[in-house]
This record gives structure tokens, sequence and C-alpha cells, in this order.
């Protein structure tokens, strides 16, 4: 019998009865006796381990395709949340991660106030917003909010009900480290409140010291003992597929002088001053909400502000007849909420033969050639398997996978990763961080890298840029 059985289920939130659990076509082992105690639960284990599976299991209920659980106290309120849970919380289907940067374009798109409607005016929901530092919240447009902002009233959204289980897809990722600390201590008062938590973690590190009681997951099975294991390094050598072309020549490749930041009326920056030189590794920094994506929006040539501002891309003045189509084809670019929205019918290879090609040539059939390179570079990423499989498919790890390999594939003079770690494994991390320092030292790309965890940053990064709220 496995650690985490027991002989009296009245002591446990939920008790497994089965010997298996399985939702659609994945199936975990291994879970005979396993129980969910009352508290704050841990579940961790690397990326495709189940975990995510197992947090719909527990939000479907006691016998849902074949499942048997045992509740102590009968039937529970259970809430799964995870990031894209945004999509059907609002009801709005906005069409392109850039659509927020384009004024006309969201006229009907709602505002948090529109969406909460009477439960934006309640104390709870002030002291909630109060509490993650979300202000004035009520009148920003759904789309305009930040990746780790979006995240905050998915949270806030959850405990302004009373579900007797939370279960947290990797609740930390998007959040900077004040909101990190506020989220604990939320957390770890909701026990005490009638509602338990399972929080669903792939980094062993992200395991909060004040969980109640810790399961650790692999391959779709539960793995007995409760001790976190140290992952395995990874020393293969890391070979990059051949580059489609060679980098433009510049001297700068991004500058922006007294710049102002708006998001319609509302200045979010003032008075930036930042160059960025050929071959420079740049970390971008601060709180969610500072304006950091905003800032890479003009940069990457997606926000028309750029013509509003004193900036200067691949040493070319913006508004000075150059092309956009030009500064795309140079730039490989990820952020979360390109993630978020990206919506596509093609299979995985041919997601990533688009990122190869110049932006005005990315539809038709790919070469042979083309495919082999995209099947290198998922291979190098560790998702060869995924070649054929639609995104859509995908879990989000591996669609963050996927997306970094069409943004690496063409090896760009300048590559700009906003938090690209998201939702990673430590292997996956690590694996990553190798692949970026090759790009920039073997390949010389320019480099922006977003993170609110300097762990994650590749040893190339030599370069800070830091903005306040």
């Amino acid at each position: 019998m496995s650690n985490f059985a027991v002989m009296n289920i009245e002591k446990n939130l939920i008790t497994v009865l089965s010997p298996t659990l399985r939702y659609g076509d994945v199936e975990i082992t291994g879970t005979d006796g396993l129980a969910i105690k009352h508290g704050v639960t841990a579940v961790y284990g690397p990326n495709g381990s189940g975990k995510t599976t197992l947090g719909i299991i527990l939000g479907k209920g006691r016998y849902t395709f074949g499942n048997r659980l045992a509740f102590d106290s009968g039937d529970i309120t259970v809430k799964l949340l995870q990031f894209t849970d945004i999509h059907s919380f609002t009801g709005v289907d906005v069409l392109r991660y850039d659509q927020r940067l384009e004024s006309s374009e969201n006229d009907f798109v709602p505002t948090v106030g529109d969406v909460m409607g009477a439960a934006a005016t309640t104390e709870r929901w002030h002291g909630l917003c109060h509490m993650f530092g979300l202000h004035g919240a009520e009148d920003k447009k759904i789309n305009f909010l930040s990746s780790g902002e979006l995240r905050k009233l998915l949270l806030i959204n959850a405990l302004l009900g009373t579900p007797g289980l939370l279960v947290l897809d990797n609740p930390y990722i998007g959040l900077d480290t004040a909101s990190r600390a506020e989220l604990d201590r939320v957390i770890r008062s909701l026990p005490a409140e009638g509602c338990d938590v399972v929080m669903l973690l792939c980094d062993e590190d992200e395991i909060p010291s004040y969980a109640d009681n810790i399961i650790r997951m692999d391959s779709c099975r539960i793995i007995t003992g409760n001790n976190p294991q140290p992952s395995a390094p990874d020393d293969d050598e890391i070979l990059l597929p051949e580059a489609p072309r060679e980098h433009p020549t510049f001297a700068t490749a991004f500058a922006i002088r007294d710049g102002v930041l708006r998001y319609g009326d509302k200045i979010v920056q003032s008075g930036i001053d930042w160059r960025i030189e050929r071959g420079q590794r740049w970390a971008l920094t601060g709180p969610n909400g500072s304006g950091k994506s905003l800032l890479l929006s003009i940069v990457c040539g997606d926000n028309p502000q750029a013509y509003s501002n004193d900036v200067t891309i691949f040493d070319r003045r913006r508004g000075s007849g150059e092309s956009i189509w030009e500064i795309k084809d140079n730039i490989g670019y990820v952020c979360p909420e390109m993630q978020l929205y990206f919506k596509s019918p093609y299979p995985v290879e041919k997601i990533v033969v688009e990122g190869m090609r110049p932006w005005l040539k990315r539809f038709g059939a790919p070469t042979a050639d083309e495919l082999r390179v995209a099947r290198e570079w998922l291979g190098l990423l560790g998702i060869r398997h995924l070649a054929e499989r639609k995104f859509d498919t995908l879990s989000s790890a591996e669609q963050r996978l996927v997306l970094l390999a069409r943004a690496f594939v063409r090896q760009p003079a300048l590559l700009i990763l906003d938090e690209p770690f998201q939702g990673l494994d430590r292997n996956h991390k690590e694996r990553l961080r190798r692949v970026i320092d090759q790009l920039a030292g073997r390949r010389g790309c320019t480099l922006i890298f977003v993170t609110h965890y300097p762990a994650e940053l590749p040893s190339s990064v030599d370069h800070t840029k830091s903005l306040t709220r």
C-alpha cells in the first residue's frame, strides 16, 4: 500500500478508491489509497506527469469516467483554476494577442467592472484587489491587463466564492515577487476559512513551506514517498540546427529616448531611455503592470505608439519609411499573451516552419528541407513526438515549447522572450537556457529576456533594464 493510503477516509478531504484514474486518453496509475488531506496539498512533477489531469478529475466529481472518489463530507464545490480560464470567465473572444494595441478594435471588449458586475463593488473585492496590488482594475478593458494581472483577476474571482476545494494549476507563474508573497499569505489562510487547496506545481522549488501534504508524480503515476527528488542534470551537447539566413548589418538593435507608454489615456511609463546595441543581452525587470510587455510591443513593431515616440529599430528611425515586415522578419518573439490567443489549424511542425519564413510568405506547403529543420528544433527542445499534433490539443507547457521553437528556428537578429519559462519544469528551463546562450554566443543574437525569477536568466545576460510602477 502506498504512503498515501489511510484506514479512516473520514480524516481526509478526498480518498481515491480506484486503482487508476482516467480522463480522456490519460490514465494515472499508483492511485490506490491516494488521499487528498485537509489543508494545503502540493502536487508536483515534471511537465507531462499528469498533474493537470489529476486536477481535472478532482474537479469533475466522484464518479466521472468510472473514477471512484470518496469525499469526507459529501459533495463539495471544487474550483480548478488555469490561466486559459480567462476565455470562459470573460465570455470574450479576443482575436489576437496584440489586439489591445489597436484602439479601434477594442470598442466592444468589456472592462473588468463590466465582467464582474456587482461583485466589483463589494468590500471583499476591494480587499482582495488591495491584497494583490490590482488597483483600479475595474476600469481596465480585459485585454489591457498584463498576464500577471489576468492571473490575479482569476484568483480574485475564484476567492470571491466559497469553494470547498480550490485547485490551482501553476499558481505562481506570471506573478512578481510581491504578488507571490501575497498569494502565499492568502493560500495558507484558506483552510481556516473552510477552503482546502491543491497546488499543481512543475518545479519542486515552488513547494511552499506551509504545505501540509506533498504528492509527487512522474509519467502519469503517483510516486510513493513525500520527499522532493533532485532532477538529473542535462549534459547533452547543444547543437543548433542550420540558420535560414544571416543577420542584417546594424549597430543599434533598439533605442527609445524620453519615451511615454500609454494604455488609452492612462500613462503607464514616461521618460524612458533605453539603448540596446547589437549583440547585447538584456534582462527587463519590473513588477506586474509596470509596462514591460507594453514596451516590448514597441520594440517588436506591434505598437503604433512607436510613431509617437523617438524610437529606432535596426538603425532606422520609426516613421522614416521603414518596412514593418522587414522589422518583424528579424525578430523572434514569445510572450504569454501570444500563447493565450494563439490559434492555428496546422500541425506543430508547420507552425515551426512558419517561423523560419518571411512574414509575408508564411503560408503554403512546407518543403522537405523546412520540415527537416523544424523537426530538428522540436527534437532539440524535447518535443519531436509532437510534430504532427494540433496546437490546441497540447498541454500549456507543450504549447510554450512549440512557440519557442517557432521563435528560435530563424535564429533571429533580435530575440525577445517575455517570461518564456512559464509553466516549464526545471529540466526544460535548464535546456532552454543553454539553447539561448548558444543563440546569443555562437549566433550573436541580441537578447531581451523578461522574468520575475532571477535564477531563470541565461548566463549570457549581462545588462539589466528595470521599470517601476
